[in-house]
């Protein structure tokens, strides 16, 4: 086959028309191991059908002169074909030796030997030639040349021959040294023996050199225990001070630490093989008793090391634990918690890194407060309340559904580690239930009992009683529509974050206000006081709120019926209805109305149902979604430019019930008690006990004569039913502190539109000089997170002036919320790809990239000066 195919070129070559200025054409075919010979002679009596005649010559160690009179004299005018055993050589040695030099440096020149053959075939260059011999046995399948092709389009050299043959032999993607070392370790996890399979085509011993040079292991090649550890080794070997190393020197080469740290790197990048590079680190975890040592590392030093996942585990028990214990590492907790997002495997303990910055907002708190709260008057405890108290019923909700996501959460994680969350739960839960709530209620009920006695209500707060007037019709002069949302038991910590959504998740603004909430603080008492109305009343024979006397408002029908005798064309509907509908629908469903009541149930659905009340907080975050999206669909499909959501009433919320000893009873009143629930009772008797409850006046409840009571204290009314974690009714301020989301479609251009924008990175180092394989760059957020300002993720990688990536990708997140300028520091490891040289004077671009839409943010010139790069050689 080769030997037809080496004639039929030949003939190919000398039908083609001459080019331009050309006078004849002369071909020397080098055939240096002589196994073309005879077929030379065969065409050379066969001849050459041309054009133009074809002479042939064939060259030996004597007939150099009489070859060149032939082509100079004789027949200087006619197309030769010129055929010898040796190589084509135009070293100044041998072209000084050569008589017929001058001719052949014009001449074109056909390498005719099997390997030249399937060299040209390959698209290999001349000096790749050998190497193609060497792997003759390996490029006798075609499936095994294609693969080769693939990997390797145009080898130059005899070593690029032979990192594509061991490219192609192990199946590799592409011709890195960072996919080479990965494919090969996979193979070997999955017992494929890729050693074999380069032995059998003589790779072997190329692929031990390549490891050995590149990566500096010269172990047992099918020790795949021994290749990992080194590897993963030899990589940390770049994140961590060799006093912590001690001991293991016998697995790290500290000259190759940077491609091994490229190798490992990549890997992380490739989902595909994620795994099988988990399990090799677990595997060098427990072979060099890894988390044992990094438990005594300190975490100042650990904090940046990523190569080995039980980092994180080691991280979190110290932080968890000491933090379980009271210690003061809030600071330390947070600043690390954030500095790990930028680092691999966190995705695996996201949550439990998620509970500790929780945890620590409240250790924080719980410190800056530690004096306790002595606020005399109500209206300044409510506004302490509104703007920094509701915080720590944030944090208490996060760290809880952290904590449950934890639980549920189907990575492999350390047993230490959730031993310790659940000993700072055990904290977390003290400090909200005996400190939190026990403190700041005491504070409130001190500060506005004597105004509840006195009038049922606290001076300087607006009135949920006052909604429909204060808020809705207060507002509505400049727009055609108001939407009003009730979603019931939404209270103000989750209203607060809803708000925070709304102005990230569209184009309008979002305020946030509050009011107080109607005693007690259940849900036919605070849907009755959001509509219009100037009375309220209790009908003990039905236990039903009534508002002017007679008019029902326990259904979706009459309460609308209740909104029209103020606004006619006004609407109510169930979220559910208007969610499910299409949008021709949704209009139907509004017609022409000026105010629109939608009633939303998803919180207090869950918190009711004694099956479900443990889910709360899960469904306060389904509220949300559910809550974006109506106002998404009010202002896009219904035209609606101002949307109200409020509440009827909030919540109390603990993980752990409490024990019976701890709840009081109703006969503790001494009073008759005609309606009861978990936090609150209603007599119809003026004198009652006022050491266990406090009094609340509720003469403007007509129907009767009532007084409100209340548990003094965060505990519950022994009752039958649900009500052991999740109860509302009383006044803790997490319960009667109703929200007002006063949301304001903006549209471009219009007054008070802002645009959103995701927060960004400034490039802090101010040297621009890279002089070791492994740099750092400092970047700075030149935003905190919060209203438009929006999260955002960006990678971070050298260029060369072509765009090309010389150094590993690194990603950076700007999600910091904080305003302290000098905590949205966050400082970047990079590493430069061994294997190419770096030239001084060319510029190399510092790249920072949005990885939601991959457009470049910004790019800052640098300078590579190495006085040296290990190169690419691995002995062939």
């Amino acid at each position: 086959m080769a030997q037809q195919d080496a004639v039929e070129q030949l003939k190919d070559r000398f039908a083609k028309p001459l080019e331009e200025l050309e006078q004849r054409r002369v071909v020397f075919w080098h055939d240096v191991d002589g196994s073309f010979e005879d077929q030379f002679d065969a065409l050379a009596k066969e001849g050459i059908s041309s054009e133009r005649a074809v002479r042939f010559l064939k060259l030996s160690g004597s007939n150099r002169f009489v070859a060149k009179r032939e082509l100079y004299r004789l027949h200087a005018s006619d197309d030769f074909l010129v055929y010898t055993t040796e190589p084509k050589d135009f070293s100044p040695m041998a072209l000084e030796k050569n008589w017929l030099a001058d001719i052949e440096i014009y001449s074109e020149h056909f390498q005719a030997d099997f390997a030249s053959l399937l060299a040209e075939s390959l698209g290999a260059k001349d000096a790749a030639v050998e190497g193609v011999s060497v792997f003759r046995q390996f490029f006798n399948a075609a499936d095994r040349r294609a693969r080769f092709v693939k990997l390797m389009p145009q080898a130059e050299t005899k070593a690029d021959v032979a990192l594509g043959v061991i490219g192609a032999t192990l199946g590799a993607s592409d011709l890195s040294l960072e996919t080479i070392v990965r494919t090969y370790l996979v193979l070997l996890c999955e017992g494929s023996a890729p050693l074999g399979q380069l032995s059998k085509y003589g790779a072997d011993s190329l692929f031990a050199s390549l490891v050995s040079k590149r990566i500096g292991y010269n172990g047992d090649l099918l020790s795949r225990d021994d290749f990992a550890a080194h590897l993963l080794l030899t990589a940390l070997s770049t994140q961590l001070p060799s006093e912590f190393l001690e001991g293991l020197e016998g697995r790290i080469s500290i000259p190759h630490g940077q491609p091994c740290l490229n190798v490992v790197r990549a890997w992380m990048g490739d989902e595909k093989s994620l795994v099988v590079l988990f399990e090799l680190a677990r595997d060098t975890e427990r072979l060099c008793s890894l988390p044992k040592r990094f438990s005594e590392i300190p975490l100042v030093q650990l904090q940046v090391a990523d190569v080995f996942p039980c980092v994180n585990e080691c991280i979190l028990t110290s932080l968890l634990g000491s933090m379980a214990q009271g210690a003061d590492r809030f600071d330390e907790a947070l600043q690390i918690a954030q500095r790990r997002k930028d680092l691999k495997w966190f995705s695996r303990v996201k949550p439990y890194f998620s509970a500790l910055e929780a945890s620590a907002h409240m250790q924080r708190f719980y410190r800056e407060h530690a004096q306790g709260f002595h606020v005399a008057v109500a209206r300044d405890v409510w506004s302490a309340y509104t703007n920094d108290w509701y915080m720590m019923d944030f944090w208490y909700r996060t760290f809880c559904s952290e904590f449950d996501r934890c639980g549920k959460s189907s990575f492999d994680v350390a047993g230490d580690v959730t031993d310790e969350l659940e000993n700072l739960a055990a904290w977390v839960e003290g400090v909200y239930v005996n400190w939190f709530l026990s403190e700041t209620n005491r504070c409130w009920v001190n500060a506005a009992e004597e105004q509840w006695s006195e009038s049922g209500y606290i001076e300087g707060v607006p009135r949920q009683r006052r909604f429909f007037d204060e808020f809705v019709l207060a507002g509505s002069g400049d727009v055609k529509r108001t939407l009003v949302i009730v979603s019931d038991a939404l209270r103000f910590e989750v209203a607060d974050e809803l708000a925070q959504r709304l102005e990230r998740a569209t184009a309008g603004t979002a305020e946030l206000k509050s009011m107080q909430g109607v005693f007690p603080s259940v849900t036919e008492f605070g849907m009755a006081a959001l509509l219009p109305h100037n009375s309220m009343g209790l009908r003990e024979s039905e236990m039903a709120v009534f508002l002017d006397g007679d008019v029902p408002v326990a259904s979706t029908e009459e309460r609308e019926a209740a909104l029209r005798r103020r606004k006619p064309k006004g609407r109510c509907i169930q979220s559910k209805t208007l969610l499910a509908a299409k949008r021709s629908a949704r209009k139907q469903l509004v017609g022409d109305a000026d105010v629109v009541y939608v009633y939303h149930n998803k919180i207090d659905a869950v918190g009711e149902d004694f099956n479900t009340e443990h889910m709360v907080f899960d469904a306060c975050e389904t509220a949300i979604e559910d809550l974006v999206a109506l106002v998404k669909s009010s202002v896009n499909d219904l035209n609606i430019s101002r949307v109200l959501i409020t509440a009827d009433h909030g919540f109390l919320y603990t993980r752990n019930p409490l024990e019976e000893r701890s709840k009081v009873s109703a006969a503790d009143a001494s009073a008759r008690v005609v309606k009861q629930g978990r936090r609150y009772l209603v007599s119809d008797e003026p004198s009652v006990d006022d050491v266990l409850f406090v009094k609340m006046n509720m003469d403007d409840i007509d129907g009767g004569t009532y007084t409100g009571l209340a548990p003094r204290e965060c505990v519950r009314i022994k009752k039958a039913g649900p009500g052991d974690n999740y109860v509302h009714g009383g006044l803790s301020l997490q319960e009667c502190c109703v929200p007002v989301v006063e949301f304001r479609n903006r549209r471009s251009g219009a007054k008070g539109f802002e645009e959103r924008q995701r927060a960004g990175f400034k490039l802090l180092s101010t040297s621009r000089r890279i002089t070791s394989m492994l740099f750092h760059v400092e970047l700075f957020q030149t935003e905190a997170v919060g209203g438009k300002i929006l999260p955002a993720e960006y990678e971070i990688t050298l260029l060369d002036a072509s765009g090309n990536a010389v150094s590993d990708t690194r990603p950076a997140h700007a999600d910091m919320t904080t305003t302290d300028e000098t905590a949205r520091v966050s400082r970047i490891q990079l590493g430069l790809k061994a294997g190419r040289q770096y030239d001084p004077k060319k510029p190399y671009y510092l790249s920072c990239r949005s990885k939601d839409d991959g457009s470049e943010a910004w790019r800052q010139e640098f300078s590579v000066e190495i006085a040296f790069v290990p190169m690419d050689d691995f002995d062939f």
